[in-house]
C-alpha cells in the first residue's frame, strides 16, 4: 500500500522551539541533506543508517527499549495512545521482535485521530503548534499506511508469518478505546504511551486504560515535565497523583519521557 504525503502539518516544533545552537541546527540541516542524497543502492542505505541517526534521536529510541524490556515479563497489549506517524509503535514490534521473539500474543494498539490534535481548551494553553488540527498526517489514509507499514515489519521479523496482529484505531480515543475495549472484553494492557498533550483526552483515557493495566504495567508519557505544554503535567497532578498507587521514574535517556509503574 502506498501512501501520497501531501503538506499538512503545520511546522514542526523542532524547527522552531529547539534548544540548539544555529551551528548546531546548520549540521542537522546538512546530515539530512547527506541522507537524501546518499551514494549507495537501497539495502545499503537501509544498513547505514546509523550514519545520519542524531544522538537525540537515537536517546527517543533508546528510552522506548529501556522500557519495552520492563514489560516483557507481563501479558498484555502495548497501547501507543496519540501515535502520530507511529514511530513508537514501529520500534516496540521491532523490540518485540528482539526481546521477546516467539511472544506471537503481544499486540499492539495504536489510536489517533490522524487529523491533529483534539480536545483543546483554554486549560491547554493552545499555541499555533499546539491546538486542535495540528500535527495532522491524512486521516484514515494515513491510518491505513500506518497498519500496512506495521504489518511489513512484522514481515521482516522473525517468524514473519504470523503477522496482522497490530491494530491502528483512527478517531478520537475518548470514543476508541472505550469502543476498542467492548469490542475486545478480555484485553488487558502491559503498557501505554500518551501523547496526547490536550487535558480532557489525557485524563479521560488514562482512567480508562490504568482500568485495565495489569500489576506492573506502565503508562508512559513523552510530555509530562514540559512546561509549555502542560496537559500531561496537570493531568497527573490533580487526576493521578494522590489517587492511584504508583511508583514515578524518569528516563535515563530521554529525560522528557516519565513513566508510572503499577
Amino acid at each position: 500500500m502506498q501512501w501520497k504525503a501531501f503538506h499538512l502539518v503545520s511546522q514542526h516544533e523542532s524547527v522552531v522551539t529547539t534548544y540548539s545552537s544555529p551551528q548546531s541546527i546548520e549540521a542537522r540541516s546538512e546530515l539530512f541533506q547527506r541522507l537524501r542524497t546518499y551514494a549507495a543502492t537501497p539495502e545499503e542505505t537501509e544498513r547505514s543508517l546509523g550514519l545520519f541517526i542524531r544522538g537525540s534521536l537515537l536517546a527517543r529510541f533508546l528510552a522506548v527499549a529501556e522500557i519495552y524490556k520492563r514489560i516483557v515479563p507481563l501479558p498484555g497489549i502495548v497501547m501507543d495512545i496519540g501515535t502520530w506517524r507511529g514511530q513508537t509503535a514501529v520500534l516496540c514490534e521491532n523490540f518485540r521482535a528482539i526481546f521477546e521473539p516467539l511472544h506471537f500474543n503481544r499486540r499492539i494498539v495504536c489510536f489517533d485521530t490522524f487529523e491533529g490534535y483534539k480536545g483543546f481548551s483554554q486549560v491547554d494553553r493552545p499555541t499555533e503548534l499546539h491546538k486542535d488540527g495540528t500535527y495532522q498526517v491524512g486521516g484514515e489514509q494515513y491510518a491505513d499506511y500506518l497498519n500496512s507499514l506495521l504489518m511489513l515489519h512484522e514481515k521482516n521479523n522473525a517468524m514473519g508469518h504470523n503477522n496482522g496482529k497490530h491494530r491502528v484505531v483512527a478517531g478520537d480515543c475518548r470514543t476508541t478505546i472505550p469502543a476498542f475495549f467492548e469490542e475486545n472484553p478480555g484485553e488487558f494492557v502491559s503498557l501505554a504511551f500518551f501523547d496526547l498533550n490536550s487535558f480532557q483526552p489525557t485524563a479521560e483515557a488514562f482512567k480508562m486504560v490504568h482500568g485495565r493495566l495489569v500489576p506492573g504495567g506502565i503508562v508512559a508519557f513523552w510530555q509530562l515535565t514540559r512546561d509549555n505544554i502542560p496537559a500531561e503535567g496537570m493531568v497527573y497532578v490533580n487526576e493521578i497523583l494522590d489517587r492511584y498507587d504508583h511508583r514515578i521514574e524518569r528516563s535515563a535517556y530521554y529525560p522528557g519521557l516519565c513513566f508510572l509503574t503499577k
